[in-house]
């Protein structure tokens, strides 16, 4: 478990994200954070349905880090349009850039090696597509078109 503290000690307070394993949890302790966010209390996301992370690095002006969950309908964020979306945390002290940036790589690196989705098979009629195509180009023959037809409506 590790956890990162947020400060915007002029405008939001302090939020803590904390990350567990597969789980990331918000919470904004202190009255600041109670009178500007409310008293939503934590929330905690699962790691696998986080779909992007949005960070814009304290400069000139604060900075925050946006996490975009999936069903979730993402609120603009920039400098005050995200004031009310408890997926973003707002902060003004440079070091916490670095924080960030750890969290939106662990994300990364946890979607990644735990992504399914990229080995997706093909149904059974694009398979049945694929093959009549074959079939039709003259690189199999009826044969062997009937054939693997048969094995793939029979499984």
């Amino acid at each position: 478990m590790k956890q990162y503290e947020f400060s915007s000690p002029f405008k939001n307070g302090k939020a803590v994200i904390t990350i567990d394993g597969g789980t990331l949890t918000i919470s904004r302790p202190g009255l600041l954070s109670k009178l500007t966010m409310g008293f939503k209390g934590e929330k905690t996301i699962l790691i696998k349905n986080i779909t992007s992370v949005q960070i814009k690095p304290v400069k000139l002006a604060r900075g925050y880090i946006q996490f975009t969950i999936a069903g979730e309908v993402a609120k603009k964020a920039g400098m005050t349009n995200g004031q009310s979306d408890e997926n973003i945390v707002y902060y003004e002290l440079p070091k916490c850039n670095k924080y960030a940036e750890e969290i939106k790589q662990y994300i990364e690196n946890f979607n990644s090696q735990n992504d399914n989705s990229n080995v997706q098979k093909d149904d059974k009629y694009d398979q049945l597509a694929k093959l009549k195509k074959l079939l039709d180009d003259n690189i199999i023959s009826q044969e062997e078109f009937n054939s693997e037809k048969d094995k793939l409506l029979n499984n």
